[in-house]
């Protein structure tokens, strides 16, 4: 850039990129770029000679305007696009109802509650005639095996033999190891063998035999409190001793007999002939008839128990699951 020429409105003056005045040398002028010197006012003469050789060049500058003002400018184009934008039909909401059912003038200070499901259907659902179904989910402490086997072992509370009653010590064992006797004397029990007498009960239930468990796990201390007689030593016993077995959760035996109407003689007799199916035996009976534990590959055997029931409990699931989807479809 060459020259310029302004105007404003206190007079008139030109830039010169080879001006050697002393103004420019004493920067008094504003500089643009290094490039020149801006000088305010110009002779006529010296304008005048300038036009002649036309090294003047007119241009214009735009100050840019501040930010503030474009901002301002936008946002209010903005609003205009937008209300040009906007829809004049009413706007709806989707809006669904949950009725609460309540009894009227009940008494007891637990009132029965229960609801609608409104994104489903107006079913009104009573949670205290569905609460079994809930409790169902929670699982349990104890699983059915154990269950059972519990059942068994309380269908004659009182235990005795021929020398007496000894409930007391399967309590006092229990107790002593800070467990519940159920925790104690069933679980205490190896989980195989465990699997091994749950299906040889069932079977015995089958056939109307009412058999019951007179002596489950037993640890050192409770063998060593067991009756006098023929016995094991505290640790080598197979209800539980620590060196025959391994101590807690791994008793593979358990006194048996019967009650309600049915014969210890009844049980031990249904034992001797279906047994060895289930893998047990009695290895004593002459010495101690109500002995009864596991016998060889009982292991593997347990484990095929355990597949069949696996295996019977998923079919049951899968039947409840097809007349829950039937009856909801002829609702």
């Amino acid at each position: 850039m060459d020259n310029l020429r302004a105007q404003s409105g206190q007079g008139r003056g030109h830039y010169s990129s080879g001006c050697q005045r002393s103004c420019c040398l004493g920067r008094r002028h504003r500089r643009d770029g290094g490039n020149g010197c801006f000088r305010h006012p110009q002779s006529p003469s010296e304008l005048a000679g300038d036009l002649r050789s036309g090294t003047i060049e007119t241009r214009i500058f735009r100050q840019e305007r501040p930010f503030a003002d474009r901002w301002l400018q936008a946002e209010i184009a903005d609003q205009i696009a937008e209300s040009r934008s906007e829809t004049t039909e009413p706007l709806t909401r989707a809006v669904r109802t949950v009725r609460f059912a309540r009894r009227v003038n009940v008494d007891s200070s637990e009132a029965s509650v229960s609801f609608a499901l409104a994104s489903m259907d107006p079913h009104v659902v009573d949670l205290n005639k569905d609460s079994s179904a809930l409790s169902k989910r929670v699982k349990s402490e104890f699983d059915e095996v154990e269950q059972y086997l519990w059942e068994v072992y309380q269908r004659e509370p009182v235990k005795k033999d021929g020398s007496g009653d000894f409930t007391w010590k399967d309590q006092a064992a229990a107790k002593r190891m800070s467990m519940s006797l159920q925790r104690y004397v069933i679980s205490g029990m190896d989980p195989d063998f465990r699997e091994q007498l749950y299906h040889a009960g069932r079977a015995m239930d089958a056939d109307g035999l009412k058999w019951c468990i007179l002596s489950a796990f037993r640890d050192d201390y409770r063998q060593s409190i067991a009756s006098s007689g023929l016995k094991a030593g505290a640790k080598n016993s197979r209800h539980g001793g620590s060196l025959r077995t391994g101590g807690y959760g791994h008793g593979q035996a358990i006194d048996v007999t019967g009650t309600e109407g049915t014969t210890m003689d009844q049980v031990w007799r249904w034992l001797d002939e279906h047994g060895g199916k289930y893998g047990l035996h009695r290895p004593m009976p002459g010495y101690d008839p109500a002995h009864v534990q596991s016998r060889r590959d009982w292991r593997k055997v347990a484990q095929n128990l355990r597949k069949q029931r696996n295996q019977l409990a998923q079919h049951e699931r899968d039947e409840a699951a097809k007349v829950a989807l039937a009856s909801l479809g002829r609702d």
